[in-house]
C-alpha cells in the first residue's frame, strides 16, 4: 500500500526548516545596503568570519550560486606548514532538513552543502581555488583552479537536482544524496584550524 507523508507532519517540518534558516541568517548579520562599501568583506585578525556576518541569506531550491570575487594582498598569509593546506571558504550554501541532520550542534552546511574553498599558495604566489562539500556529513574537497592576487574571478556553484550533483567551479561533479530544498548562503570564512593571522579582505560582488 502506498504511504504519503502526513500533511501536518510535512507542514511542521517546513516550518521548522524555515525557522532554522531564519535564525541562521539573522544572527549577527548585516545587509549590504546599510554599508558604505558593501562589496568588501573583512575578517579581523584572530577571527574566523566577519562580525557581523556578511553575504548570507535564505535560499529556496537554488540552482546556482555565483559571485565575482577578488582576493587582495591581505590574502597573502603564512600560518605554518601544518595548516598550510587547509581550505578557507568564500561563497557557498548549506541545506536544511531533517534527513541526516544530527542534533549535536553540527551546522547544516557540514551535513549537506557546497562551498568554494580558497588558500594562498606560497610556491606559486597565487590563490588556489577548490571544491569543498559535505555529503551526508562526509567531506569532499579538491583543488580545481587558481587565480592571481587582485584578479577579479567569477566563482560558480551549480546544483543539479535531477542528477543530484554539485559542480563547483566547473570541476568534477560531486554526487549528493539529499532531497532538501531549503538552504542558506554561507559567507567568507578563514580556516581550517587557525583563525585569520591578520586582517583579511575579500571583494565579493554578487
Amino acid at each position: 500500500m502506498l504511504r504519503f507523508p502526513s500533511p501536518v507532519r510535512s507542514s511542521a517540518l517546513v516550518a521548522k526548516a524555515f525557522f532554522v534558516l531564519l535564525s541562521l541568517c539573522m544572527s549577527a548579520c548585516v545587509p549590504d545596503f546599510l554599508l558604505s562599501n558593501p562589496d568588501w568583506v573583512v575578517i579581523e585578525e584572530g577571527e574566523h568570519e566577519p562580525m557581523p556576518k556578511r553575504k548570507v541569506g535564505l535560499l529556496i531550491s537554488p540552482g546556482q550560486i555565483t559571485a565575482e570575487v577578488t582576493f587582495d594582498s591581505s590574502c597573502v598569509y603564512d600560518i605554518g606548514a601544518v595548516d598550510a593546506d587547509d581550505w578557507n571558504k568564500v561563497i557557498g550554501l548549506g541545506f536544511v532538513g531533517s534527513k541526516d541532520q544530527p542534533l549535536d550542534g553540527v551546522p547544516p552546511h557540514q551535513v549537506d552543502g557546497a562551498r568554494v574553498g580558497w588558500r594562498y599558495n606560497p610556491k606559486t604566489k597565487r590563490i588556489d581555488l577548490g571544491a569543498y562539500a559535505y555529503v551526508a556529513g562526509k567531506r569532499v574537497d579538491f583543488k580545481v583552479a587558481e587565480t592571481a592576487i587582485n584578479q577579479p574571478t567569477r566563482l560558480t556553484i551549480k546544483i543539479d537536482y535531477d542528477r543530484k550533483v554539485y559542480q563547483i567551479l566547473g570541476g568534477q561533479p560531486i554526487a549528493f544524496t539529499h532531497d532538501k530544498s531549503f538552504a542558506y548562503a554561507t559567507g567568507l570564512y578563514f580556516g581550517g584550524s587557525q583563525p585569520a593571522p591578520h586582517r583579511i579582505k575579500v571583494k565579493i560582488v554578487d
